[in-house]
Order: C-alpha cells, then sequence, then structure tokens
C-alpha cells in the first residue's frame, strides 16, 4: 500500500522516506530476507513497515529514513535521529507501536535496534518534562510542532549505535 502525503508534509519527506523503504526492500532481498509489506492498518495503526523472514528469523520492522533537524535545512544528515513519541494525530507514536525492530538508514547502511531496547534508551536519557519549541533544542528533550499534536525527542546516532542489534550494508557495488 503507498504512502500518501502528510498534509504538513511541504516538502519532499514522503519521497525521502520511500526511497528509504525502496533501499531497505532492495537491501533485504540481497541479504536473503524474505519481505511482505504491512498492510495500511498495520502501517498506521501499528507502526510497522515490513515483515522479513529468513530461516527461523522473523521480525516486523518500521524504517526510517535520514532527516532533516529543521523542515527548512537541505536534505537529511546523519548525526541525529528523530524518535516519535505521539504521532501527528495524538496517537501512539512509532515508539509504541508493534514493530520489534526500527530501522535507520544511514550514509550506506541500515542500523537495526529492537523497539523495547530504544524505549529503554529514551527513557534513560529523555527529560520527558522539558518541551521546547525549537527543533533545534530537542536533543533529549520533547519537541511538539506548531499546529499538530505529535511529540518527538532528538537523539544522537551514536546513542543509537550503543543499542544496535545488527547491521546491513547498503553499498553493493
Amino acid at each position: 500500500m503507498p504512502n500518501t502525503r502528510n498534509k504538513f508534509d511541504k516538502k519532499d519527506s514522503l519521497e525521502i522516506g520511500e526511497q528509504a523503504e525502496d533501499m531497505f526492500i532492495l537491501t533485504a532481498v540481497r541479504s536473503g530476507w524474505k519481505v511482505s509489506e504491512s498492510s495500511q492498518t498495520e502501517n498506521i495503526e501499528e507502526h510497522w513497515d515490513f515483515l522479513i523472514e529468513k530461516g527461523e528469523h522473523q521480525y516486523r520492522v518500521e524504517v526510517k529514513g535520514r532527516k532533516r533537524i529543521n523542515r527548512k535545512d537541505e536534505g537529511g544528515q546523519n548525526d541525529f535521529v528523530w524518535v516519535e513519541l505521539q504521532n501527528v494525530r495524538g496517537k501512539v507514536g512509532w515508539l509504541f507501536g508493534k514493530a520489534d525492530l526500527i530501522a535507520f538508514e544511514k550514509q550506506n547502511a541500515f542500523l537495526f535496534v529492537k523497539r523495547l531496547d530504544l524505549l529503554a534508551l529514551v527513557n534513560k536519557k529523555v527529560n520527558l518534562v522539558a518541551k521546547v519549541r525549537d527543533p533545534k533544542d530537542a536533543l533529549y528533550k520533547i519537541y511538539r510542532r506548531d499546529g499538530r499534536k505529535d511529540k518527538l525527542t532528538l537523539l544522537p546516532l551514536s546513542d543509537i549505535e550503543s543499542v544496535q542489534f545488527f547491521d546491513w550494508k547498503t553499498d553493493h557495488r
């Protein structure tokens, strides 16, 4: 089921996410995994994009493309990741979804973390009562975009790497 543009996406967030998902599928198949796409309900309500299977291993995966810090920034960056605690509709964010793993896109790899390990990391590092209005101040704090119901926090990629489960290199030349 193709993704649709969020009414708040005034730039190219949809395309960035779709490119990450396309690279994920390609890398999964080349790595010997069977890939099944989630239904629209599973994607929206349960917050997972793909079921990957190989041998006895089976995981529901939420894929996250490289993001800007600020929507006005050009292109994605490699030093920080956004973590969604509450989505734009005011419902639970992907951190509280049913994905087993979160796959963060990096320059030439996908870094996988167990969602529950990431949740523990957020509980340990993020000040959940500190609210900020500027995305550049969102490191370990809660950021809500104007006119939206979402709650996000920003973590250094190095924190995510500290709870890494495994990774896939994407440079298949």
